[in-house]
């Protein structure tokens, strides 16, 4: 899939979501192994049920992964997705309504940031910034470069 591919309707840029790109499994694993390492089962009793904290580990670094909104990922309710498919428009940026309401229910705090970014430079240029951001690390949801290393490549 190319970096364009990457542009989910609401203007978050798939290479830079944990749960695309891998960061999420990868650093549960890593909390997992850690985990299983120094056998934390000990220091957790009489505070929470060690067996379900794994079980709740395990469970995301199954579940937690997104293919991307245009491969059908993203959540099922999202009427920004909608909106765009509806519309015709790759991204919600370039929606003469925008922003509206179904924006405003699920847009990231920076989301009003980057939608001034694009209509500054553009459509391909603004994507190229995104991935390259992605690829220094850049988390999107967080909103800050995070130094843990991801399980596939972006």
């Amino acid at each position: 899939m190319g970096i364009y591919e990457l542009v989910a309707p609401c203007g978050d840029y798939c290479g830079g979501c944990g749960q695309y790109n891998g960061l999420i499994k990868e650093t549960t694993k890593q909390m997992r192994e850690f985990a299983d390492l120094y056998g934390f089962e000990f220091r957790s009793k009489g505070v929470f049920d060690f067996k379900q904290f794994l079980k709740g580990l395990d469970w995301f670094i199954e579940k937690a992964i997104c293919p991307g909104c245009h491969q059908g990922g993203g959540p099922a309710f999202c009427e920004v997705k909608k909106c765009c498919s509806e519309k015709q428009l790759r991204i919600c940026f370039k929606c003469e309504k925008f922003p509206c309401s179904k924006i405003e229910s699920v847009a990231d705090p920076d989301t009003t940031d980057r939608y001034k970014r694009f209509k500054e430079i553009g459509f391909e240029k603004w994507v190229d910034e995104q991935a390259e951001k992605a690829k220094e690390g850049y988390e999107i949801h967080l909103q800050k470069v995070v130094s843990l290393k991801h399980s596939i490549a972006i």
